[in-house]
């Protein structure tokens, strides 16, 4: 309890630091299509990006921060979601085959969040298993939606002496993985497919692209580097992505990532490799790879 107190306080004391310059030098020191640990619509920012209950975990805290100059309503809601091979994510109502569902297994409180400006709150989530669950990987997503500050509506109308103004209120929201993990799971990983897409009049940066292939019983999720090495054996990182899934039923996701290729650095020559490894939390170590020759 001690230690999930300080871990609260510390996100709670990292955010609160969180400014726009801040946001903006975590994009600029991003590649390809990393993502930051915390995800942010809007003025909302939430952390951690995810939450995976397993073991004898039974709970999980999510910490929710108003960057904006006005306060904030957000209500929170669980919603499933199934993901697509190029990895977006819609809103079903029943499970594709192999899918399970966490909903009816969590709780979590509170329901609605009014923030003033600047100010942070925390909502836990708990896990209640059935002595008869079956074994498996069950996932729900937790949705944090902005609540229009003007009756409740995302349009509104106002009569004016030309007659009847329609003016859009943005809505904003935030959906995040809530994972359940019960019994023995596992699962490995392929990659193929690779490919350098040249840059063209549309999209002046070349960027690379794989098929990663998932088999076992749970979710596939980790970082990804993008390596050039010459044929003088110099390597140089030209991308990264951090914290990629394949969520289960899924068997395979296709990926796409701007490079970033430095002066000197010649993708018709060498080769490219590509590294998938677990996130540091989850001990760093090496899940899959390949190569390809250049051209």
């Amino acid at each position: 309890m001690a230690i999930r107190k300080r871990f609260r306080a510390q996100v709670i004391g990292c955010l609160s630091k969180i400014t726009p310059a801040f946001i903006a030098a975590m994009i600029l020191l991003s590649i390809g299509d990393s993502k930051p640990v915390y995800a942010q619509a809007g003025d909302l920012i939430v952390a951690p990006t995810r939450v995976v209950l397993e073991g004898r975990t039974r709970s999980a805290e999510l910490v929710l921060s108003n960057t904006g100059s006005a306060s904030a309503t957000y209500r929170i809601s669980l919603v499933n979601m199934r993901m697509t091979e190029s990895g977006s994510v819609t809103q079903i109502t029943e499970p594709d085959e192999g899918q399970q569902f966490a909903d009816k297994l969590l709780r979590y409180s509170p329901r609605q969040i009014t923030l003033a400006p600047g100010s942070t709150q925390a909502v836990r989530v708990l896990l209640r298993k059935p002595k008869d669950l079956a074994e498996g990987e069950y996932r729900s997503h937790i949705f944090f939606r902005g609540v229009p500050d003007e009756g409740g509506q995302s349009v509104n109308q106002v009569e004016t002496t030309n007659g009847i103004q329609i003016r859009l209120i943005p809505v904003y929201g935030i959906t995040l993985p809530i994972i359940v993990r019960h019994g023995n799971l596992d699962y490995s990983a392929s990659l193929s497919d690779l490919k350098v897409i040249p840059a063209t009049a549309e999209r002046p940066s070349p960027s690379f692209e794989f098929l990663i292939s998932r088999e076992g019983t749970s979710s596939a999720f980790g970082n990804f580097t993008i390596t050039h090495t010459s044929g003088s054996g110099e390597k140089t990182i030209i991308g990264e992505i951090q914290r990629l899934a394949v969520y289960t039923p899924n068997k395979s996701r296709r990926v796409n990532v701007t490079l970033r290729v430095p002066d000197g650095v010649k993708l018709s020559e060498g080769q490219i490799n590509l590294a998938f490894r677990a996130t540091e939390g989850d001990g760093g170590k090496l899940i899959a790879d390949a190569e390809m020759k250049l051209p």
